[in-house]
């Protein structure tokens, strides 16, 4: 497999997809093996299996009859485990760690054939906790879904369904993930600053970069936002 990683900006208590520094996930002695298929826990602390195993339970609850008591979060998570790809969990918990980011998820590895993937998925716990509950308008066309009404672990589900959303969507359409890959040019360019040519652009011109993109990055957000939305409100129905 290629490596090759798809980035975009993140913004606060909505995700896209982003480029993480040089990897800096917590090395565990003995890897912990995640029992959920393509779910690697690897990369976590005993303590943070703990708490990954707390979001499990609530993605996996049954109702009463024994059915998904979140069908669209159950429903994404059981296409992802089962699809062959490799699904890296990193759970951030360390303040030190976290800014304004609630969750990413990028390919790490990328198979030409498109038969295993390999994704990193990250939650910001620290970030999920302090993020504003309300309802927030839409900024510059992105709509934000609230965390009114949720627990602590629900809100670190509902971030996961928006990533699970991603992936699902970039193993179900070359489309999707095409547009995502042009999309992550774009943003490298613009965090390095420059343009086509590879020379330094002014603050104008990388603003004017930016908005070219940004109908790209809106249309990316919808079947993630939109899965995010049927979450939130299987979440509350508790």
């Amino acid at each position: 497999m290629a490596l090759e990683s798809i980035l975009c900006p993140m913004v606060l208590f909505l995700s896209l997809l982003a480029l993480p520094p040089q990897s800096s996930a917590q090395a565990v002695s003995g890897s912990v093996m995640s029992s959920a298929g393509a779910f690697r826990t690897d990369r976590l602390s005993p303590q943070q299996v703990k708490l990954w195993n707390s979001i499990r339970k609530i993605v996996l609850a049954p109702d009463m009859d024994g059915r998904p008591l979140h069908p669209t979060l159950y429903a994404l998570w059981r296409e992802v485990e089962r699809s062959g790809h490799v699904v890296f969990v990193e759970l951030i918990t360390d303040k030190q760690r976290s800014s304004n980011i609630a969750g990413e998820c990028l390919v790490e590895e990328f198979d030409p054939t498109g038969h295993m993937h390999a994704f990193r998925l990250r939650l910001f716990i620290p970030t999920i906790e302090r993020a504003f509950a309300g309802e927030q308008a839409p900024q510059e066309g992105l709509e934000f879904v609230p965390f009114r009404g949720l627990t602590h672990q629900e809100r670190y589900v509902k971030v996961l369904g928006h990533e699970l959303a991603h992936i699902a969507n970039m193993l179900r359409d070359p489309a999707y993930l095409h547009l995502l890959r042009e999309i992550c040019v774009e943003q490298n360019a613009i965090a390095a600053g420059v343009g086509a040519d590879g020379k330094r652009l002014s603050d104008i011109a990388l603003k004017e970069r930016m908005n070219l993109v940004w109908p790209q990055v809106l249309e990316s957000e919808k079947p993630a936002l939109a899965a995010e939305a049927k979450i939130y409100h299987e979440l509350l129905q508790k």
